[in-house]
């Protein structure tokens, strides 16, 4: 059984790698409020990749390897999280709406740039839905590394992720993301595990969002993997499921510690 399905060890990898990514921004999502922020980056890294593969491929210099591939989508990323850390200090009450049109125009504009191309729906198809079940050990390094060096930044200086610096982050990290999970689940990810976390603090937090994380990543690729189904679209729901779940066993038991509480009296 498990060499039959040995070659989903890469996209577990990369599941798993990604999760830990998104929880650290996730948190800080939550806490700033800017859910959207998380789809307009993926949907402008999904613009970048568009200019990438049908304008920047024609020249040699970006054509033919990884980091080409991603000059497209960090440009955009960097472009847009600049102009939303920009927003955030003068415009913070209508931060959200903003973020939110940004995400649509950056999407009509995908849409547009893959319309002459008889190929530009399953491009935009790739770009929601993602690779994560085709994915190799050639895709898990540069998450990885990325990731780790993340990881370390903000364990060393915490305050970093406090101010601007976290909106340099997003920008690194989202569109190599983006690129296995797609748009979708890049959004769950994100939220999803730290949403239904979000009543625990510290490690607490991180041990239950990883817990919700790993059980509908791990679901999610078994019922793509048995049924050929989108993987992106797959995980989505396991992990909408799993997260029902969880918040329905803690909210029971906070109704049984209470019950048990108000007897005692």
């Amino acid at each position: 059984m498990l060499n039959e399905y040995g070659w989903l060890a890469p996209a577990v990898l990369c599941g798993l790698i990604a999760l830990v990514g998104n929880i650290v921004l996730g948190e800080q999502v939550l806490k700033r409020q800017i859910i959207f922020i998380d789809l307009a980056v993926a949907q402008v890294a999904a613009l970048g990749a568009a200019l990438s593969q049908y304008w920047l491929s024609r020249y040699a210099l970006f054509s033919g390897s990884w980091f080409a591939e991603m000059i497209g989508p960090w440009v955009m990323s960097l472009l847009l999280c600049g102009l939303i850390a920009l927003m955030e200090k003068r415009y913070k009450q209508h931060l959200e709406p903003m973020i939110g049109s940004l995400f649509v125009v950056s999407a009509s504009l995908a849409i547009l740039l893959v319309s002459k191309d008889p190929h530009g729906a399953d491009f935009i198809q790739g770009i929601l839905n993602g690779q994560l079940l085709w994915s190799t050990w050639d895709d898990a390094w540069p998450l990885a590394i990325i990731t780790t060096a993340m990881l370390v930044l903000i364990s060393v200086k915490p305050e970093f992720m406090q101010g601007s610096g976290f909106y340099l982050i997003f920008a690194i990290l989202m569109p190599i993301t983006v690129k296995l999970t797609g748009i979708y689940l890049e959004f769950a990810l994100l939220v999803i595990p730290a949403l239904c976390a979000a009543a625990f603090k510290g490690v607490r937090f991180f041990i239950a969002s990883i817990g919700i994380g790993t059980v509908g990543i791990l679901s999610g690729l078994a019922v793509s993997a048995y049924y050929d189904l989108p993987s992106g679209a797959s995980i989505v729901i396991t992990l909408f499921l799993v997260g029902v779940m969880f918040s329905i066993v803690m909210q029971l038991r906070r109704y049984l510690r209470d019950t048990k509480l108000a007897k005692s009296y």
